[in-house]
């Protein structure tokens, strides 16, 4: 009897370990690690127009993807409340795709255990934990992180419904997955897609084919309102977006980005040819064959299509393939559980190996370093009441406010108006900029430039701008930023 109670009690504390402990330690290790370092860089690229618009009306945020925004609301309307309780500083703003980034882990996690075992679900987490990108686009302030989080939730009730078909509550899990990433960004369709694809594997049982119908046919009827935007923003698109078309070397350098390098990629390769042999002499069985091919079916097949398709309509760069990495880390921590299932001892050592070699070469650095709060901070002690901000393209005026005027980015409503009576003028070309200069005819022209050159290569604004003041000084800050002050001639040259 007392053996008995010492075994019971052994199953206990190890169902609580690996069902409770792990988990909440990978969820609480991931935030805590990544909030911690959300001063490594500025708001930047796409946050501030989220962040700004999150600031107005519920209305507002629902009528912008038939205004070309690119992404559904969902994530932006998340962000509208939470800007109510907290502020839009960035300790607030990036706590919430955080948040999704760690619930991404767990959701990894619990995949891996409940259907191959726990080193399968401690590969997949670790990866995804050490991910270079994941850290970076984890903390960004869009939609990125809650599309990789929906897209493990995703994977996780897809494989519930494929052990219990008829547990109805999988299926409404499955159903609000679905619609998490159908709404948090247009790629979760791609992911929806992969389900019905996979669903095809197992033809031979029909209580799984009519569960995973049942839901999409669900999160299809719930997205109806969406549809037409989704069509819209496609046609959009195919005639072009600021994505480059790839190059042929970029499908395999993208997947050695989701192992932070050619290291974690060479080892990720030894030990599936390790094991691909250790299976052969142990002669393990190919019961879960289909599982295998179900993860692999989840991101093989969406990052492929959107590599070649990206040819017409560019789509092939980190931040939208990357929900494809789910799919992946899933993919070889379920391999490698797969094909060293037979040997208690080799499995640990694979993971451990794998895990040091993406780990080591892990980067948690300003990983595409824009000093948008140094530029604004210096343009601040060249600004006096004879002159005038101009900002080119017009699209970065959000970031740029962001920190250089807080007060103005806040008060959305009035936003433009307010930028105006400071004299601060976004211009999307140089025709812009020779009308708000030849109606004003400042004393000084504070040029701050974002990247110009990459949409207008010849510099007309500041070409311009030379050939009418004296340039007095100019400084360059890292991430294309520079600010230039332009002062009036002697003899005006309008």
């Amino acid at each position: 009897m007392g053996y008995l109670k010492k075994m019971t009690k052994l199953r206990i504390n190890k169902n609580r370990i690996f069902g409770f402990y792990i988990p909440a330690a990978l969820f609480i290790t991931s935030f805590i690690w990544k909030y911690i370092n959300i001063g490594a860089r500025d708001i930047c690229i796409d946050e501030p127009f989220t962040i700004f618009h999150a600031q107005e009306s519920l209305k507002s945020i629902f009528s912008l993807p038939s205004q070309n925004e690119p992404h559904p609301p969902l994530f932006m309307a998340i962000m509208h409340f939470w800007i109510k309780l907290f502020g839009i500083g960035p300790y607030s703003v990036r706590a919430i795709p955080i948040f999704f980034n760690s619930l991404t882990v767990v959701f990894l996690y619990f995949t891996g255990k409940k259907f191959w075992g726990a080193w399968s679900g401690i590969i997949a987490s670790g990866l995804f934990v050490f991910s270079t990108y994941h850290f970076y686009f984890g903390a960004d302030t869009r939609a990125y992180s809650m599309l990789s989080c929906a897209t493990a939730a995703s994977l996780y009730y897809f494989f519930a419904i494929s052990r219990e078909p008829e547990k109805i509550s999988y299926r409404l899990q499955l159903i609000v997955a679905n619609l998490f990433l159908a709404y948090s960004h247009y790629f979760g369709w791609f992911v929806i897609g992969m389900q019905l694809i996979s669903s095809l594997l197992y033809l031979r049982n029909k209580k799984i084919i009519r569960s995973i119908g049942i839901v999409i046919f669900s999160t299809v009827i719930f997205y109806i309102p969406m549809f037409i935007v989704l069509i819209k923003q496609f046609l959009i698109s195919s005639k072009g977006t600021w994505v480059q078309p790839p190059n042929s070397s970029e499908y395999l350098n993208q997947i050695k980005w989701f192992l932070n390098s050619h290291i974690g990629y060479r080892a990720a390769l030894f030990l599936f040819i390790a094991g691909i042999l250790v299976a052969v002499i142990s002669k393990i069985e190919i019961k879960k064959w289909r599982d295998v091919l179900v993860l692999f079916i989840w991101w093989g097949i969406p990052y492929s299509f959107m590599f070649f398709i990206s040819a017409k309509i560019p789509m092939f760069t980190n931040r939208y393939i990357l929900f494809n990495s789910i799919g992946f880390y899933m993919f070889i921590g379920g391999a490698l559980s797969f094909l060293f299932k037979k040997t208690k001892i080799l499995l640990p050592v694979a993971s451990a190996v794998l895990l040091f070699a993406v780990c080591s070469k892990m980067y948690t650095g300003d990983f595409a370093v824009r000093k948008i709060k140094d530029s604004a901070n210096y343009l601040k002690t060249k600004v006096d009441e004879n002159s005038m901000v101009l900002i080119h393209p017009q699209w970065a005026n959000l970031g740029f406010m962001y920190y250089y005027a807080p007060e103005i980015f806040k008060d959305a409503g009035n936003y433009y108006q307010l930028l105006n009576q400071n004299k601060i003028y976004p211009a999307w070309s140089i025709t812009d900029a020779q009308r708000v200069i030849e109606n004003d005819r400042p004393q000084k022209v504070i040029y701050y430039q974002n990247n110009s050159t990459s949409i207008d290569a010849s510099n007309a604004i500041y070409t311009y701008l030379d050939s009418a003041y004296h340039c007095s000084n100019s400084e360059s800050f890292d991430g294309g930023l520079t600010v230039s002050v332009f002062e009036k001639r002697t003899t005006p040259q309008y």
